[in-house]
């Protein structure tokens, strides 16, 4: 595929999502908690996320590191993120692979920019990791797509896709829209301020470098919890800061799984239709610090 053609239509979005805004009044933050309005300079920040998919057998990791949020001071409560890696890496009992090993069974990605509009009822962002090494192939801006319905405080749809194939630099005989993608999707009701019945799900396609493919979905549900500090007695209570939540789920996963040294045999068992589901227990704990509550 010719490289002019490859770089994909999500830069497009970024360029025109990041076009100046329309500024309008802003109010200091200590105004806004106790006589309304929109507060100005506001900013969120996570030391790290981590997800865990285990079931006998199998483990998924995944982990992200530092991840700061700057909101502008427009109406349109547009923001930008900078994160500075995430990995994954898929493994059985025998463990997983390290980031420095760069093998075929794991993803690593740095430095990854993210723009955002962030109302109360709905958001959308477009985000782009400059350098991946995705299970055993080096890629260059690849983007990532989300979009929220709902508020964050009540009741929300939140669903994020990685597009791995649609890389920007890499191997242009492996690009592609529907290969090597991994789309999350999340509905919850907050039943109080610190709890939430949470339903997950994930479809993901992958194709490693020494051509193990792996296609599976995943179905999750449970609860999540927010812990956080009492916080100034001067704030209003739906004010204080959120430190940390976490989620805690009994899930489902049906996978698909060819590796390149399998019997023709065995590959066709592992592909059939019928192939069986497998019980596991999805974790995902998030160290976010927002105080407006709207980060997702």
């Amino acid at each position: 595929m010719p490289s002019w053609t490859s770089a994909p239509l999500a830069m497009l979005v970024l360029a025109a999502i990041a076009a100046p805004a329309v500024a309008d009044d802003c109010v200091e933050p200590a105004v806004a908690r106790s006589t309304g309005g929109r507060p100005c300079g506001d900013l969120s920040a996570s030391m790290g996320r981590a997800e865990l998919w285990r079931a006998p057998g199998f483990t998924d990791l995944r982990v992200s590191v530092l991840r700061i949020g700057f909101y502008d001071n427009d109406a349109a409560r547009r923001a930008t993120s900078f994160e500075l890696g995430s990995w994954e890496a898929i493994g059985d009992d025998d463990g997983l692979q390290a980031p420095a090993e760069l093998g075929a069974r794991m993803a690593l990605h740095l430095v990854a920019l993210r723009r955002q509009v962030d109302r109360d009822a709905w958001g959308a962002y477009v985000a782009a990791d400059l350098l991946s090494h995705w299970y055993g192939g080096l890629r260059a801006v690849t983007p990532r797509l989300g979009a929220r319905l709902g508020q964050m405080d009540g009741a929300a749809l939140v669903v994020e896709a990685r597009l791995a194939g649609a890389f920007a630099v890499g191997d242009y005989d492996r690009w592609s829209l529907t290969r090597d993608l991994d789309v999350g999707a999340r509905a919850f009701a907050s039943v109080s301020r610190r709890w939430r019945l949470e339903a997950r799900g994930r479809y993901r396609d992958l194709t490693a470098s020494d051509g193990y493919h792996l296609r599976d979905v995943t179905g999750a549900i449970g609860l999540g919890v927010e812990a956080s500090p009492p916080g100034p007695r001067s704030l209003p209570r739906d004010d204080r800061w959120r430190v940390v939540t976490l989620f805690v789920g009994v899930a489902a996963r049906r996978a698909s799984e060819l590796t390149p040294d399998a019997p023709a045999a065995r590959a066709r068992a592992a592909t059939r239709a019928d192939a069986p589901w497998q019980v596991l227990l999805w974790l995902d704990l998030d160290t976010t610090i927002d105080s407006d509550r709207r980060v997702w």
